[in-house]
């Protein structure tokens, strides 16, 4: 017994359409924000924790599962995994402010007087 996908309407299709490009645009504002030290620091830290996470399976959600010898899945690209990481610290803004606001094509410099609940720490 095989489930059939179910068609869904155009309008929703064109939604989809219109909301990925919607993230690809803001995408590359953050990147057109960020200063060459910026992004050389989001690049590098994209690019580790999503090898790190691939090669221990947590990509897949599964553990034990991962890794180039059990996957056919190839690591995709430095840029590719910056831009799925840009994406994901846009729509969890609350969590990464300032790449969230570089998306917006705000930059914030961080200063003591900026930093965000939970960022302050003792002396």
């Amino acid at each position: 017994m095989t489930a059939e996908t179910p068609e869904f309407p155009p309008e929703l299709l064109d939604y989809f359409a219109a909301r990925e490009q919607q993230r690809a645009d803001r995408t590359d504002t953050a990147w057109r924000t960020l200063t060459k030290f910026e992004r050389r620091v989001v690049r590098e830290a994209a690019v580790m924790g999503y090898v790190l996470g691939y090669r221990d399976g947590n990509l897949d959600g599964r553990t034990g599962k991962g890794g180039p010898l059990d996957n056919e899945r190839r690591i995709p690209g430095d840029f590719d995994i910056v831009r799925t990481v840009i994406q994901h610290c846009d729509s969890t803004s609350d969590l990464y402010p300032y790449l969230a606001d570089a998306c917006a094509g705000r930059r914030r410099r961080i200063t003591r007087k900026r930093l965000y609940p939970g960022e302050e720490t003792s002396r």
